[in-house]
Order: C-alpha cells, then sequence, then structure tokens
C-alpha cells in the first residue's frame, strides 16, 4: 500500500440528470433551460444550519443576496461519515478556488452535528469556513431528497444501510461498486501517475483504482465512525444532492439516487461557470 501514498484523485465523467440543459453554439456559448424556477428557494425559506468553524446557527438563505447573476452553488452531503461525502468533498477541494474565482459562492451543508463536520474538515483539510451542518436534516427533508430505503420501516437504520449497499432501495449502487472494481474506460484516470495501476495503461479509470480510493477512505473514516457520524442515527441512509441557484432561480438540480451516487463534479462545474472557462480547466485532482 505505501506505493500509492501521496496519489492524486480525478473525477470521472458526467453520469447524472441535472436540471441544465447544454446547447453547442458557433460561438461555443452555454444555453441553460431553467426548470421549476425559485422552487428550491422557497423550500429552502427558514432553514438554518450551523457553522462548521464557529458552532453559529443561521438561516441558509441569508448567507448571500439572491439577485439574478449571483450563483450559488450548495452541495448537500450525506452524513459525514459517508463514503459519498468524502469523495465529493475530496472533489469539491480542489475546484472551491475555480468557482470562487468565478464569483460563485460555495455553501457545503453535511448531516450531522458541527463536532462531526469540524472532525471532516480536519480529516480532509476541507475549509471549515466553506461548511456547514444540518443536525437533523431539516434542508434535505424540505427539498425532498431521497430518505433512503423503507423510511416509514421500525428498523435498525444499520439494517436499512445495508440492504442499500446491495443496492435494494438505492438505485445505481451496485453498478458503481462494479465500476470501482472493473474500471471505466469513458471516465477519467482516478490517480495521477506514475502508479502502479500505469501497467494496465494510461487514460482512463483502471480497474481497482477507484476501489482503492474507497479503500483509503473506509480505512479513515471506521476509527472516526463515533465523531463523524450524526447522533440522530437513523440519518445514515438519508441521502444529498446539489442544488446551483442563480438569484433565486434554479439552474441545477441533482439528487443522489442512493449510496456513490454522488453529484458529478464536471456537470456542476458546467452549470456553475461559463463554456471557456470550463474547457480551460485541466483535470480536477483530489489529493489522497
Amino acid at each position: 500500500m505505501n506505493s500509492f501514498s501521496n496519489l492524486n484523485y480525478s473525477s470521472h465523467s458526467a453520469r447524472n440528470i441535472s436540471l441544465t440543459r447544454l446547447k453547442n453554439t458557433k460561438a461555443s456559448k452555454r444555453t441553460t433551460v431553467s426548470v421549476q424556477a425559485g422552487l428550491e428557494y422557497n423550500q429552502l425559506k427558514g432553514i438554518s444550519v450551523v457553522k462548521a468553524n464557529t458552532n453559529e446557527r443561521v438561516e441558509l438563505l441569508s448567507l448571500w443576496q439572491a439577485e439574478p447573476g449571483t450563483k450559488v452553488a450548495i452541495p448537500f452531503l450525506t452524513h459525514f461519515a459517508d463514503l459519498s461525502s468524502w469523495e465529493y468533498a475530496q472533489k469539491l477541494v480542489k475546484v472551491l478556488p475555480t468557482l470562487e474565482d468565478s464569483g460563485v459562492k460555495v455553501f457545503v451543508v453535511g448531516i450531522g452535528s458541527a463536532a462531526n463536520a469540524q472532525e471532516f474538515s480536519r480529516a480532509l483539510k476541507f475549509p471549515s469556513d466553506r461548511l456547514y451542518a444540518d443536525p437533523e436534516a431539516t434542508a434535505y427533508k424540505a427539498l425532498g431528497f431521497s430518505p433512503g430505503f423503507a423510511p416509514g420501516l421500525e428498523i435498525s437504520p444499520y439494517a436499512k444501510l445495508i440492504t442499500m449497499c446491495a443496492g435494494i432501495g438505492s438505485p445505481g449502487t451496485l453498478q458503481e461498486v462494479f465500476r470501482g472494481y472493473l474500471g471505466d474506460k469513458s471516465s477519467k484516470p482516478v490517480f495521477e501517475g506514475p502508479t502502479p495501476f500505469d501497467v494496465l495503461g494510461t487514460g482512463y479509470q483502471r480497474p481497482m483504482e477507484l476501489a482503492t480510493l474507497r479503500l483509503f477512505n473506509m480505512v479513515a473514516i471506521l476509527p472516526k465512525w463515533g465523531e463523524l457520524s450524526p447522533p440522530d442515527q437513523s440519518l445514515v441512509v438519508q441521502q444529498g444532492g446539489t442544488v446551483v441557484l442563480d438569484g433565486t432561480e434554479t439552474i441545477f438540480r441533482h439528487d443522489d439516487s442512493g449510496i456513490l451516487k454522488y453529484t458529478d463534479i464536471d456537470a456542476l462545474l458546467r452549470s456553475s461557470l461559463k463554456a471557456e472557462e470550463v474547457m480551460s480547466e485541466p483535470a480536477y485532482l483530489v489529493d489522497v
């Protein structure tokens, strides 16, 4: 395993349906078609979250002025001990400068306490001033994100979690697990070379590459499970998503369909940036 130290991780290609449609023009300009304009903004009215760096409770919509032309990206992670949250955050932390330099405001919300968020920030070197905790997943419920398998069934949340890991009530999870083991020729490499994976070729996600990253993350999470997992254990199956707003209008939305089915980072960038800014960006690498 030592041969994999200080490797880098790149984002995979877009797979998820968003509310943004991108059209190619002669000038390579991006056209967006908005769906359900203002709905998500209205759903978030009155919702409060807790700042990870100050432990202060604030209204989410009070964090910016909602004016036309002001873009805000709000990634809603799952709970702070979830592999999905770790992978998504590892990608987000690398593109934060690109988004913010382009004038896009970013507020990242996760399920759990402020203490959970602080430990998450330390473990991943994620900037705590961009991170917010939603202890009761109030925003998630308001937005209608998937509550996970059998929300009305009175059984252990960990029984539900195991069921979802098997792909039941978690569409796409098994395919994503298999993709991690088998590789994906349509996706970018996971680790930046040179690496032992180079014997299998270069320029694509090699077999076992993504599974290796997930193993690294799991090894880091398990000893800290008590410090990272939400006090309300029923929320370990709550899914997240991402919303991008322009003023009060929704220009992108992704709902996690299940475990490991978090927002594609390239889809988030395309919805938030001008076309020329997206095209000029290099691969988005995440240190592990």
